[in-house]
């Protein structure tokens, strides 16, 4: 801005003509960079079981199909983290993602928090937490945009050293709350009304102290892992979100969005928002001169649609 103020002050023709020069200079730059923003299509990477690799690669049939749906719909593209890659695919995928999406799944191991297992734990892949605290590991050293969602939350506690519930019914129900799950139909989906801190991410997002989510899990954070934050409660108390203030875009729900955006414009704005962030880490990685491909099959990643 100095230089501007001395060209103003010559008083000349030429002086307004290089102040004009100057500030329409800038202004093409910014205009250029918001367009940048907005026009890219980042690459989120999902995270999938080697069982949801198998299927999808055998039958088309995609497990995580509303995640991915939720995604596009906000502009962006899914590139899937298969587990059972070679190390060095899974580096590749990582290189060129620009957010991640842990999604629901099986139980988490308890031996990753230090517990025995509960009888009610239910069928869990040790393998399969490794690859996703090494997914959080680059994601939070590049500092991409996280999300996680019913697993993918308490992988997220359990990462940051915060323990679990193996068994919500057994280990904290009370005599009359939510019902979390129905017993024996694992696979219903329910609804039930959790409150929102208005400090929160997750409120700057919904705009909602109360709303019904979808419910349908077992498992529960119990304690939280350090640098994390509670901001959404089911009325047992049960922990429904989870955040890292101060990081960024690092979110976890205990509920689906992916079931609830297409009907409901407050679940679809927290989409939006992260796929929003996932572009500005798209547009940091283009200015920092890292390699960015064409496509989710250039990177290494299993292909959505084989």
């Amino acid at each position: 801005m100095i230089g501007i103020k001395c060209i103003w002050r010559s008083g000349s023709r030429s002086g307004a003509r290089a102040l004009l020069s100057v500030v329409t200079a800038l202004g093409v730059a910014m205009w250029a960079f918001a367009l940048r923003a907005h026009a890219v299509e980042p690459c989120i990477a999902v995270v999938y079981s080697a069982e949801r690799v198998a299927r999808l690669r055998e039958s088309g049939k995609d497990d995580c199909q509303a995640v991915r749906e939720a995604v596009e719909a906000n502009g962006g593209r899914v590139a899937v983290i298969g587990q059972g890659g070679a190390p060095t695919e899974l580096q590749e995928s990582l290189r060129a993602a620009d957010g991640v999406v842990l999604p629901g799944g099986i139980d988490v191991d308890p031996a990753f928090y230090g517990e025995e297992r509960h009888p009610k734990l239910e069928r869990t892949d040790a393998a399969l937490d490794a690859l996703e605290f090494s997914v959080l590991d680059y994601a939070l050293s590049n500092g991409l945009p996280i999300l996680g969602i019913c697993r993918g939350h308490q992988v997220l506690n359990v990462y940051f050293g915060g323990t679990l519930y193996q068994d919500i019914a057994s280990q904290i129900a009370p005599a009359s709350g939510p019902v979390h799950r129905v017993p024996g139909v694992p696979g219903r989906t329910l609804t039930h009304p959790v409150t929102i801190a208005p400090d929160s991410l997750l409120y700057e997002l919904v705009r909602l102290r109360r709303v019904d989510v979808t419910t349908r899990h077992h498992q529960a954070v119990k304690q939280l892992g350090t640098g994390l934050a509670a901001t959404a409660h089911a009325d047992d108390g049960v922990i429904e979100a989870i955040e890292r203030p101060g990081a960024g875009f690092v979110l976890g729900v205990q509920f689906h969005p992916e079931s609830m955006w297409k009907t409901s414009a407050e679940f679809n704005a927290l989409f939006e928002r992260f796929v929003e962030e996932a572009k500005q880490a798209y547009v940091r990685r283009e200015r920092e001169g890292r390699p960015i491909p064409a496509s989710a099959e250039a990177i290494g990643a299993e292909p959505v649609n084989p």
